[in-house]
């Protein structure tokens, strides 16, 4: 197996090679640096590019290497476990509303990026169903529904029969049909982003870990074992991976360790999944979600607590509830396993702050960043390029610390996860 396969398990197996890029070797100055190479910072880049504006990315290892190539691919153009309503009761009228359809809005923007810069990313844009076997929860998604076409955005509920039609059981009793979300293969468009930003200019720099940052007079200072980047203005974009390096940022979220398995070509998927559409359960015990990528079928668990273990080991809570709901489909034969971190804010809303002068960042994306990352980095663009935002603004507020985060990132760690995975993989 591969370095990059163990790293990212079949989305190192399938993505396009990553492109050689230099390491920061000595001073350098610019007018805006952004630290990490993930969706947040890339699309920021990019964003920035676009605009004919420069700047300089830092990235510890390489494109994609946190949570931005770790992911299970699903682009989800909503509120995750929010609804339009509670994003008005959060920021008013009319901002948000006008905040909830450009919410909707990220795969288009996507879209626009793979013609305009021939990004190599294959989408599969059949849609994503969001699912409950419970009926309360089934009410509460056709409300949800019916808020999102209020506000023009074509998110659709479907009844218990469609929903058969859409996956191999009969278990489920309603869900959320959002047409225009997306899955792919995350390292690719990490990868792809990092090489769209460059060619217009962006430097990004590899192996570039910063190990300090400081305010130097009106100036920005950031370290690496290697070299020193000067800058007037910071777009901070680590989340989860933000680790010592700002440690009021690291303050806000609880740590979710999950783990992404993918089988060997699996030949019943399109039995599994009739209609195209990628799948999630949305109960809250545990991980259950279904797509395809390159013939195989992916899904992500809750991460055991011993590395090293196989890919038929790490699914096995998921693998027995796949046989509690699918009986009358073969086993898939798991090949791929990898590991990530997701950053759980307080609420699970995603946060734009502003962290010193002239500096900003984004986190709790809480496990579904990718629509949220791509379009904030146009929020974080406007504010490194001019100091404020296009409409609609994205609220800013300060970091919000989250009170005992170590008790609650412990408790996910090492009580929350193993306990689910016992229970899961005993009585599902």
């Amino acid at each position: 197996m591969s370095v990059a396969d163990t790293e990212f398990g079949v989305w190192g197996a399938t993505a396009p090679p990553l492109r050689p890029l230099p390491s920061l070797d000595g001073p350098l100055h610019a007018d805006i640096a952004i630290v990490g190479a993930g969706y947040t910072g890339l699309s920021t880049a990019l964003h920035l590019a676009e605009r004919g504006i420069s700047c300089v990315v830092l990235e510890a290892r390489e494109p994609g290497w946190g949570a931005s190539g770790r992911n299970t691919g699903w682009l989800e153009p909503h509120w995750w476990m929010k609804r339009p309503s509670d994003i008005r009761v959060l920021f008013g009228e009319p901002l948000a509303s006008e905040l909830t359809r450009w919410v909707a809005n990220g795969p288009q923007l996507l879209e626009d990026w793979i013609t305009r810069h021939t990004l190599e990313v294959a989408i599969d844009d059949r849609g994503l169903v969001l699912a409950s076997d419970r009926p309360a929860r089934a009410a509460a998604l056709a409300a949800e529904a019916a808020e999102w076409r209020a506000l023009g955005v074509s998110h659709e509920y479907l009844e218990a029969p469609a929903l058969e039609r859409c996956v191999a059981s009969r278990d489920y009793r309603g869900g959320l049909l959002l047409r225009n979300g997306v899955t792919l293969n995350p390292l690719a468009l990490s990868r792809e982003l990092a090489r769209a930003a460059t060619s217009l200019g962006t430097q990004v720099f590899v192996d570039s870990p910063v190990t300090s940052i400081g305010r130097v007079t009106d100036r920005w200072q950031l370290d690496t074992p290697r070299g020193r980047l000067t800058a007037r203005r910071l777009v901070l974009a680590t989340d989860a991976y933000t680790r010592a390096l700002w440690p009021q940022l690291g303050r806000t979220f609880a740590t979710w360790h999950v783990a992404v398995v993918a089988s060997e070509p699996y030949a019943a998927l399109d039995e599994l999944l009739p209609t195209g559409y990628a799948f999630a359960d949305l109960g809250m015990s545990n991980i259950f979600t279904l797509r395809r990528s390159a013939g195989c079928l992916v899904t992500a668990t809750l991460a055991p607590l011993r590395r090293g273990l196989s890919p038929t080991d790490v699914a096995t809570p998921f693998a027995r509830k796949f046989a509690r709901l699918f009986p009358q489909l073969p086993a898939p034969r798991w090949a791929h396993r990898h590991y990530g971190e997701i950053g759980v804010s307080k609420d699970m809303m995603v946060r734009l702050c502003t962290i010193g002068p002239d500096a900003w960042t984004a986190y709790g994306y809480s496990g579904t960043g990718m629509n949220m990352a791509l379009l904030l980095g146009g929020k974080l663009a406007d504010l490194a390029a001019t100091g404020a935002q296009r409409e609609p603004a994205f609220p800013l507020t300060g970091l919000e610390p989250l009170p005992l985060r170590s008790a609650v990132s412990f408790g996910l760690r090492y009580v929350h996860a193993p306990l689910v995975r016992h229970v899961v993989s005993r009585f599902a």
